[in-house]
Formats: structure tokens, C-alpha cells, sequence
């Protein structure tokens, strides 16, 4: 038995941070608002306990019990919750528990599974189960009452409710227990059948093995046999070996006398072939000093043909800029004429113009005559009035008066019509004004644009001669490139043609390996000594050619001539056995180590070779190897000289006709330049004629404007007259006039004089006015047209400066070109005659050159059948030298052969007395003999060697099977045992259960129910292992019945009685109720609070219990509050009601 003491949560359900709850005695109470984690605390201790589904623990999946995070913390990876036990008395499997205290945890990481500790040593899940078992707790024992659970145990079937009697009689371990032997004996009886069927197997094979022994013998005894008869023959092979070894030694030394005379004869023959490669290499030096002389010559002639086609194409160059610049100058002459013209015409108008100063000075007279005449006239009218007024009676007065006002009134109206008409014709003038400046503004405009497009030609016309000249210059630099070139091209073809001269009949096709191979820059000799008559050959099908062959376990010679040659595969053999040596004295010490086909060579040209052949710088082919390498060389390079002429000459022709181009698009824009000048002219006339217009019309609009104002002071004047007049009305009404008629008469007479004098000032003044205004637009225009006249004509006078320079300079040039063609014409003679003299010399020398060759390649020819016959000898040697060379390889292999099959040396055995009597026996009847012994012991079909020693090893196999046999029928002996005593001592515990859980669930029940009856009776079987238990009960009032008749708190009330009686005979370290009260009224949970208490002072068990309701409440001794500050996350806060003092709210 144990306590529990402390329980530990972390990162389980909604308990993110690490918690820790003390379980003390007495009651422990776990209050707080719904959804806040409390049940998730219960459900922790039920998954430590070792609970396994996800869905009793309220959750989709076993990692759904991990904390999932909330906004503000994230989730974790693991759960882990700890309960720490204390007084622990027992034992636990593999698990030293000297120490009372025992801490049992179980840790789950997310994906990965749960793992189980004890005092942290890793356990199974088993080994917790049955520890809590046997202390009569559990995930799933009836100690533990989850939420709405209460009515399960009432409404369980009677199979299912026996778990109540296990709980109470404490064979929940040994229930555990027995599940475990009965697999374990299941797992064994298995294993021992499996043992039985192997046993079985195993003597089978045996048998058969015994079988194949017997034949294992037999072959092995054919086999002696057989190799006895195949030594001998082999012995008989042997000798004819022996035999064939000292034939082709002789042979060999033989061919070997014939090879040093084909040599001697070689070396004079080789004497002859240089003497006359003397003399053609005295004869070469002359062609080539000839060659030299011709090549000069014609790169003379060339270069001053070339010269020649230059200086024509330059004069007719010339020509064509001279016959631009003449077309540019005089349309430049001709422009500078018309403007010359067009600026005297200018000068003449500005000439024919009035004086200003004079206009100007008579108007100013005219004005002081105007006011004079004025004031003039005011005096008279004063006068006149003063006259009628005295002069003139009242009524007479009166209707001169009503007569001067009618006229006055019709004059006023007058001139509102005047001024009206006026205004008229000063808006039609001012509209047409706007019209003309809209014009001029688009002729202004126009003017700016022929400007800019004449600027902007001008510009072209002059980038295009200086691209003019630059195309020229490439040109000029391309020519000299292409003459450079064809001088190279005829150098190239000369000397390909006296190579080919050189080589004559010897030229070598491209498809030869000498045109395939690449050489390491001076190793050439080495090649040519090494491979002199291989080199001609080629890789296609021909009378002489290389193919692919591959030769296994042939090792390369060191630093072999592959390392300085890149070529095809078929040479790749021959290559790997010619090494490359740097002297004679290098070359005579590896010469010894030399195997059959492989030679030595030099950077010079000397050979070493295996048959002890020397040869000091054998390079008889060289010059023609050389010349056709050059040659190929040559070749190459005469095709790129030809396409870069090729391209050269396009680019040339491209150039020139570019150039042409551009001459051509300078002559139609100079043609363009002059159409702009014309049609710049005439819009300069149109916009000058639009100018007049306008200052005409300025002119009349401010003369209209002038007549308005002397019309409205008109106006003003009549408008005072008449409230003169009116005054005057008002005043004869008062007085009389003491005037008389005929002063009246003379002053008017002297006003009406002086109005028409006044009137011929005015008119002459605006007449004056309009004069003044012309000549000053005139004036101006002119002017400012005299500029651009002037400007224009120092522009044109450059140009054509500009024009006459550039003329001249070509001129120059055109005269310093006359006289070169003919000289150049002169040389060229000369030249021709001088390279005709050259030609015929080489002729002569190509002549001699022919007959010396001929004679040379006879004596070559000689030289070649002489190496011929020397290498068909070597040859030869060769073959029978590797003849010899198996043969010594094969009696080798025979000797070897023979001593591994006998432990003997063929002569050893040829003396024994064994082989004397085979050797007696014909060779034919050996074989058929041997025939017969292999035909029996393939007869004899597949024999397993082995079969003695696996006969042996099954033997001992059995026997340890049999062992074993034995220990699993004890074993199965001793778990049936095992098994009987475990259901014997579970029966009587649970009918003893039976009998006590029966006697308090009744006693209880008349107490929570104060009477009524109850009972508990065996139902379904009469094994109590496997019986039911079925509840009877009878409140007070009511009939016996099925407890599942009663109503919801009944049943929680008798649910409570059977959990409690089970509490009175086997109580549990620690009960979990959560919320059991929830059903039960004020009465009914007071009488559980009453029965708790009992429990408590009569039980050592600790009480753990949610709740809601206020009486339970203040049964409790101790209170845990869960609340849920952050959403999601459950905190825990405790309260000890034995341990603190409250004090009465006021």
C-alpha cells in the first residue's frame, strides 16, 4: 500500500506552465467556473495511472493532450505529469524501492509516444498498471468517478459491474496477473510446437545427409583417379614442349646472320641515297634563293598594279568632289547674288522714306494751334452768352434758348451714333487684327521651321562630306589590307607548289596518320625514327592501314611516346610500347629490360629496340614528312588567307558603295538646301506684307479709338451746354437782357469761323499721325530685315570661301596624281622582264632538281625493299622469338600445373615408377580410360562435398533442441500451475467481497435513504470469476426493484452507497469524485456530506472532489480554485480552511 503526496502537471491540456497540487488528508475540494481545466486535473492523474484511450481522456488522439498554444504562447512539444507516492510498501519488478517514497511520472512527446518512469528508471506501462491495481486504484477503477459518470455504474451490464467486486476483494493484480501468465503460456506452447516441427526437420536431414556422405566418398576416390591420368598426360605434353623450345632456338639464330647482312647492305645503299641528297639540297638552295628573287619581283609588280588601280580611282574620286563642290558653289554664287540684290532694294526704300523729325515737329505745331484755337473759341462763346442775355428779350430769349437745346439734344444723339458706328468698325478691325497675327504668328512659325530645317541640312550636308572622307580613308586602309593579303596568298601558292615539287611522287593523302596525329613541339624526330613506315598508313580500309586492337594484360612502357602524341585509337598500341629516353646511355641500360615488340627512342631520332636492333638517327623520310607537314600548314593557312580576303573585299565594296551613298544623298540635300532658300523667301515677302496689314489696321484702330474719346468729350461739352441752357431758361425768367441782336450775330459768326478752323486742325493732325506710324513700322522692318539680309549674305560668302579651299586642295591633288601612271607603268615593264629571267633560271634548276630525284628515289627504293626484307626478317624473328616465348610460357604453366597436382617436379616424376607403367599404356587408352572415369562421375550427378561435416553439425543441433524441449514442457508445467492458484485465491476472495460489499451497501443505503432495503446478488454463472452482479433496491415506500427503475437522484444516492460500502472493506489510496453532487438535492448532499465524513475518519483514503454546490463546499478541508486569467491557460490558487482564520464580513 502507499499515499499519494503530491501531484506535478506540465504542458498537459490547458495546464501550459508547470503546476504543482498537494493531495493531503481529509477532503481536498477543486471548485472554480465551468470550462476552466478542472476535470482536466482528474484526467491527469488517470493518464499517469496509465489510462491508454484518447477518448475516455476527451480527446481525437493521444497528442491532442498536449498543450496546443493560444495566441500569445505557443505550443509545446511534450506533456508531462508526475505523482509522488509516499509509505510504499511492496515491491515493483526490476526496481530497487528501499526508500518509502516513490515518484511515478509519464512523459508524451508530440509524434513520438509516451514513456513511463519510476524513481527515473525507464518501466513498462504493465509494471504501473499493476502496481495501482493491486492497491486497489487505477485509470479505470471505481475509486475514480469522472463527470456524469456516477449513473455508468448503474446502468453497466452485470458482466460489466463485477469490476466493483475485483476493486473490493483487490484482485485487480492478480487478474492483471493471470492475463499475463495466460499469454505467456500461449507464447510457449507455440514455441514448443515450433521446436517439435524443427526436431522433425532436423532428423530428416540427417538421414539424407548420412546418404550423401557415402556418395561423398565414392567421387572423391573417381576424382584421385581422373587427376593420376591427367598428370600423366600432362607429362607427355610437357615433353613435346621441351622439344619445340629447342627447335625454334636454332631457327632464331639462324634469321638473325641473314638480318646483319641485310644491315651492311643497308648502310651503303644509305651512303649513295645522301650523296645525292647533297646535291639536291645544293640545288634546293638555289630554287629557293630564285623563289625568293620571283616572289620579290612579283609582289613588285603587284604593289604597283595596285598602286596604279589606286591612283585611278582615286583621280576619278576627285573628280566627283570636284564636281560637287562646283554644283555648291555656285548655287551658293547665285543665292549671294539674289540676297545682294534683295539688300540694295532695302537700302534704296530706307533712302526714299520721309524725314520723322519733321512729321513730328509739324504735328507739334499743329497741336499748339488746336489749343489756341480752342481757348479762342471758349472766350467767343462767353462773350456770346453775355451777349444774349443782355441783348436778347425774355421771350425771345426763351424760344433761342428751347431752339439751341432741340439742336443741342439732336447733336447729342448724333454722336451716340457716331460713337456707336465707331465702335463698330473697331471691333471688325480689331478681329481682323487678331486673324492677321494668327496668321502672321503661323508664318513666323513656318519661317522658324524652314530656319531649323535648313540648319539641320546644312549639318547633314557637312557630317555627310566629313563621312564622305572618312569612308574613304577605310576604304583606302582596307585596300592596302587586301594588297597585303594577296601578297601573302601568292607567297603561300608558290611555295605549296615547290613543296610539291619537293615531295613529287611521296605526297601523303589526309586521311594518312601522319595528317591525323598531333606532336609535342620536339619530340617530331622521335615519331618519325619510331614509326618511319608506319606513317604513310591510314585508319580507313587500304593497301596500308592501321585497325582497332586491344591486347589484354599488356602494360605500357614507362614514359611511353603516348604521353607526347595525340592521335587515334589505332595507335594507341603501338604508342604505349615506344618510351622515350633522354641519351644512349639510358637507352643501352633499359634496353636489356625490353620485352618482345617494344623499342627506345630519342628526341634525335635514334632507336633502340628489343631484338637488340640500334639505329642512330634513322630519319630517311624526314624532309618529306617535314615538307608535307608544312605543306599542310601552308594549306590551312592559304584557306584563311583567302576567306579573310574574301571578307575583305566585301568589306571594301561595301565601304565604296556606302561612300557612293552618302556623295549621292549630299547632292540631292544640297538640291533640297536651295528648294528651302526659295521657299524661305517667299514666306519672308508673305510675312512682310502681313506686317503692313497690321500696322495699317493698328494705325486705323487707334485713330477710331481717338475719334471715340473727341466724341465723348463732344458729348461732355453738349451735355454741359445744355445745363447751361437750362440755367439760362431759369434766369430770364428773372431778368431782362440789355444786349443786342447784332453783337449776337458777329460772335457767332467768329464761333462758327473758328469750329471749322478747329475741325481742319484736327483732320490734319490725324492725317500726320497715321504717316508717323507707317514710317516708323516701315522703318523697322526694314531694318531688322537689313540684318538677317547682311547676316545671310557673310554665311553664304564663307561657305563659298570654304567651297574654293576645298577645290583648290583637290585640284592640287589631282595635278600631283597625273604624272605617277606613267611612271608606275615604266616600273612595272621593267619588273616583268627582270621576274621572265627568274622564271626560266627555275625551270633549268627545277630540271636537274627532277633527274637527281629520280635517281635518288631509285636508290631509295633499294633502301626501302633492303628494309623491307630487314624488317620481314626482324619480323620473323619476332614471331618465332614469340613462339619460343610461349613455349617457354606453356612448359612453365605445365611444370606449375604438374607440381600442384603431384607435389613433384616433372623430371621426378618422370623417373617414378608410376608414370613408367602409365607411360606404358598407349595415350589413346589413357584417354578412353579417363573418359569412362568422367563419364562416372558426372553420372553420379551433384555431390555435396560437405556433407560429413553438416551431418555432424545437425547431430549437435538436436541435441541442444531436445534440451530445450524440455525446459518449455516445464516451464508450460509450471504456468498452468500458476494460473489454477491465482483463480483459486481470486475466487474466495471475491465470494468473501461478495458477502461484506453486500452487508454495507445495505447498511448504507437505509441510511442515505433513511430505510427502505437493498441487495447485491451473482447473477449469470456460478464460477465468480466469471459471474455478473446485479443491484436490487427498494426505497422507502417503493417495491424491490431493478435499479434501473429509479429515478436520477435514487440512482445517484445507491451509486454512492455501493461506491462507499467497497470504500468499508478495501480502501483506496486515494477517490476522485467529480461532480457526483451535481443531481442531488440540499437534503440528499448534505447526508453525502455526512457519509464523506465518515469515510474520511474511518479510512486513510485522501478525497479529491469538484464541485459546484455551496454545502459540499463547507464539508471540505481544503480548497484548490482554478481559474483562467490568459484564455486557454489554467492557473491554480489553494486555500486551507483548518489553517487560516476568516474573519465575519461586515
Amino acid at each position: 500500500m502507499f499515499t499519494v503526496k503530491k501531484l506535478k502537471i506540465s504542458g498537459f491540456k490547458s495546464f501550459a506552465h508547470p503546476t504543482e497540487i498537494l493531495i493531503e488528508d481529509g477532503v481536498t475540494g477543486i471548485i472554480g467556473p465551468n470550462g476552466c481545466g478542472k476535470s482536466n486535473i482528474f484526467e491527469a492523474i488517470r493518464w499517469v495511472m496509465g489510462e491508454t484511450s484518447s477518448k475516455s481522456l476527451r480527446s481525437g488522439a493521444m497528442d491532442d493532450i498536449i498543450f496546443n498554444g493560444t495566441q500569445n504562447l505557443p505550443a509545446k512539444n511534450f506533456a508531462e505529469v508526475s505523482i509522488e507516492l509516499d509509505d510504499f510498501q511492496g515491491d515493483i519488478q526490476n526496481i530497487p524501492t528501499n526508500d518509502k517514497k516513490v515518484i511515478i511520472s509519464r512523459t508524451l512527446e508530440r509524434g513520438v509516444g509516451s514513456f513511463y518512469k519510476i524513481n527515473n528508471k525507464d518501466v513498462r506501462a504493465k509494471d504501473i498498471s499493476i502496481l495501482f491495481y493491486d492497491s486497489g486504484s487505477g485509470p479505470r477503477s471505481s475509486s475514480i468517478i469522472s463527470q456524469g459518470n456516477i449513473d455508468q455504474i448503474i446502468n453497466f451490464k452485470p458482466i460489466e459491474r463485477k469490476i466493483i467486486l475485483e476493486d473490493a476483494a483487490g484482485t485487480s493484480g492478480l487478474q492483471a496477473r493471470r492475463h499475463e501468465s495466460e499469454l505467456k503460456l500461449q507464447s510457449t506452447e507455440i514455441n514448443l510446437d515450433k521446436l517439435e516441427i524443427n526436431l522433425n526437420n532436423l532428423i530428416e536431414q540427417k538421414r539424407s545427409l548420412s546418404r550423401q556422405s557415402r556418395q561423398a566418398e565414392r567421387y572423391e576416390h573417381l576424382s584421385q583417379t581422373i587427376r593420376f591420368y591427367q598428370s600423366v598426360l600432362l607429362m607427355s605434353e610437357w615433353k613435346e614442349n621441351i622439344h619445340n623450345i629447342t627447335e625454334h632456338k636454332l631457327q632464331i639464330e639462324e634469321y638473325k646472320k641473314s638480318l646483319k647482312v641485310l644491315i651492311e647492305q643497308t648502310n651503303n645503299q644509305s651512303e649513295i641515297v645522301n650523296l645525292h641528297k647533297n646535291k639536291l639540297k645544293n640545288i634546293n638552295q638555289k630554287k629557293e634563293e630564285v623563289n625568293r628573287s620571283i616572289f620579290s619581283t612579283e609582289n613588285q609588280i603587284n604593289n604597283l598594279q595596285n598602286k596604279l588601280e589606286g591612283i585611278q580611282n582615286k583621280t576619278d574620286e576627285i573628280n566627283k568632289f570636284l564636281n560637287t563642290i562646283l554644283n555648291d558653289k555656285n548655287l551658293e554664287q547665285k543665292k549671294y547674288k539674289e540676297l545682294s540684290l534683295y539688300a540694295l532694294n532695302i537700302k534704296e526704300k530706307i533712302k526714299q522714306k520721309k524725314s520723322l523729325h519733321s512729321l513730328k515737329e509739324k504735328l507739334t505745331q499743329l497741336y499748339i494751334d488746336e489749343t489756341n484755337l480752342k481757348n479762342e473759341l471758349k472766350q467767343l462763346e462767353t462773350i456770346f452768352v453775355n451777349e444774349i442775355q443782355l441783348t436778347l428779350g425774355d421771350e425771345f430769349k426763351s424760344d433761342n434758348l428751347k431752339e439751341e437745346k432741340i439742336n443741342l439734344v439732336t447733336k447729342k444723339q448724333t454722336i451716340v451714333e457716331e460713337i456707336n458706328k465707331i465702335k463698330n468698325n473697331l471691333k471688325n478691325i480689331e478681329n481682323t487684327f487678331s486673324k492677321n497675327e494668327s496668321n502672321l504668328k503661323k508664318l513666323e512659325n513656318e519661317k522658324k521651321d524652314f530656319e531649323k530645317s535648313i540648319y539641320s541640312l546644312k549639318n547633314r550636308i557637312s557630317k555627310g562630306f566629313d563621312e564622305s572622307k572618312k569612308q574613304k580613308q577605310i576604304s583606302e586602309t582596307l585596300e592596302n589590307e587586301v594588297k597585303e593579303s594577296s601578297k601573302r596568298l601568292t607567297e603561300i601558292i608558290t611555295e605549296i607548289k615547290t613543296l610539291n615539287q619537293l615531295i613529287g611522287s611521296a605526297n601523303l593523302s589526309k586521311d594518312t596518320i601522319l595528317n591525323l596525329i598531333k606532336i609535342k613541339t620536339g619530340y617530331e624526330n622521335a615519331v618519325y625514327a619510331s614509326l618511319m613506315y608506319e606513317l604513310d598508313a591510314t585508319i580507313k580500309k587500304s593497301g596500308k592501314m592501321w585497325v582497332k586492337k586491344s591486347i589484354e594484360n599488356l602494360e605500357p612502357i614507362n614514359n611511353s611516346l603516348a604521353n607526347y602524341v595525340e592521335g587515334p585509337e589505332e595507335l594507341s598500341l603501338i604508342l604505349s610500347q615506344i618510351g622515350i629516353v633522354n641519351n644512349a646511355a639510358e637507352a643501352l641500360k633499359n634496353q636489356k629490360e625490353l620485352k618482345i615488340g617494344q623499342s627506345l627512342v630519342d628526341k634525335r631520332g635514334n632507336l633502340w629496340r628489343w631484338d637488340g636492333f640500334i639505329s642512330e638517327e634513322n630519319l630517311q623520310n624526314k624532309k618529306i614528312i617535314d615538307s608535307q607537314l608544312k605543306m599542310n600548314k601552308l594549306e590551312e593557312e592559304k584557306k584563311s588567307l583567302e576567306q579573310t580576303l574574301s571578307l575583305q573585299n566585301k568589306k571594301k565594296e561595301k565601304h565604296l558603295k556606302f561612300k557612293e551613298e552618302i556623295d549621292e544623298n549630299n547632292f540631292l540635300e544640297n538640291k533640297n538646301l536651295e528648294t528651302l532658300y526659295l521657299n524661305l523667301d517667299t514666306l519672308i515677302s508673305k510675312i512682310s506684307s502681313e506686317r503692313e496689314k497690321n500696322s495699317i489696321l493698328k494705325y486705323d484702330a487707334d485713330k477710331f479709338h481717338e475719334k471715340i474719346n473727341e466724341l465723348n468729350n463732344l458729348y461732355k461739352d453738349t451735355t454741359e451746354k445744355l445745363k447751361s441752357i437750362k440755367n439760362k431758361e431759369d434766369l430770364l425768367l428773372k431778368g431782362d437782357d440789355s444786349k443786342g441782336k447784332s453783337e449776337k450775330k458777329i460772335v457767332e459768326k467768329k464761333i462758327q469761323d473758328l469750329d471749322k478752323k478747329i475741325e481742319e486742325k484736327r483732320n490734319e493732325i490725324s492725317t500726320i499721325k497715321e504717316l508717323i506710324v507707317k514710317e516708323e513700322l516701315n522703318e523697322s522692318y526694314l531694318e531688322s530685315d537689313m540684318k538677317k539680309t547682311t547676316l545671310n549674305l557673310e554665311q553664304i560668302k564663307k561657305q563659298v570661301e570654304t567651297l574654293e579651299q576645298r577645290e583648290k586642295i583637290y585640284l592640287q591633288e589631282k595635278e600631283k596624281l597625273k604624272a605617277q601612271p606613267s611612271e608606275l607603268k615604266k616600273e612595272i615593264e621593267n619588273n616583268l622582264g627582270i621576274f621572265n629571267q627568274f622564271k626560266n633560271e627555275h625551270k633549268k634548276l627545277l630540271e636537274i632538281y627532277q633527274n637527281i630525284s629520280l635517281e635518288l628515289s631509285k636508290d631509295e627504293d633499294k633502301i626501302v625493299q633492303l628494309n623491307n626484307k630487314r624488317e620481314n626478317t626482324r619480323n620473323e624473328i619476332t614471331r618465332i622469338e614469340g613462339l619460343f616465348n610461349g613455349f617457354r610460357e606453356k612448359e612453365k604453366e605445365l611444370r606449375n600445373i604438374i607440381f600442384e597436382r603431384s607435389k613433384k617436379q616433372p623430371e621426378e616424376i618422370e623417373n617414378s615408377e608410376s608414370f613408367k607403367n602409365a607411360k606404358l599404356k598407349n595415350t589413346e587408352d589413357i584417354n578412353k580410360y579417363l573418359e569412362k572415369m568422367l563419364f562416372q562421375r558426372e553420372q553420379m550427378g551433384p555431390v555435396n562435398l560437405r556433407a560429413k561435416i553438416e551431418e555432424k553439425e545437425i547431430e549437435t543441433l538436436i541435441e541442444e533442441i531436445e534440451l530445450e524441449k524440455n525446459d518449455l514442457e516445464q516451464a508450460i508445467e509450471k504456468l498452468r500451475l500458476a494460473i489454477n492458484k491465482i483463480n483459486s485465491e481470486g475466487k474466495n476472495r471475491l465470494l468473501s467481497a461478495f458477502e461484506k460489499v453486500n452487508k454495507n451497501f445495505s447498511d448504507l443505503f437505509k441510511k442515505l435513504f433513511n430505510g427502505g432495503e437493498a441487495k447485491l446478488e451473482l447473477v449469470k454463472s456460478d464460477d465468480p470469476l466469471q459471474t455478473g452482479l446485479e443491484i436490487f433496491a427498494r426505497p422507502p415506500g417503493k417495491k424491490l426493484s431493478n435499479i434501473s427503475l429509479l429515478s436520477g437522484g435514487e440512482k445517484t444516492l445507491t451509486a454512492i452507497s455501493l461506491i462507499f460500502s467497497i470504500f468499508l472493506i478495501n480502501p483506496s489510496p486515494i477517490c476522485i469524485l467529480d461532480e457526483v453532487d451535481a443531481a442531488l438535492d440540499d437534503v440528499n448532499v448534505e447526508k453525502f456530506c455526512k457519509i464523506l465524513a465518515e469515510l474520511k475518519s474511518n479510512t486513510k483514503t485522501k478525497f479529491l472532489i469538484i464541485t459546484h454546490h455551496k454545502i459540499t463546499m463547507s464539508s471540505i478541508d481544503r480548497v484548490y480554485g482554478v481559474t483562467m486569467a490568459q484564455k486557454g491557460i489554467s492557473d491554480i490558487v489553494s486555500v486551507d480552511f483548518d489553517r487560516d482564520n476568516f474573519k465575519e464580513a461586515v
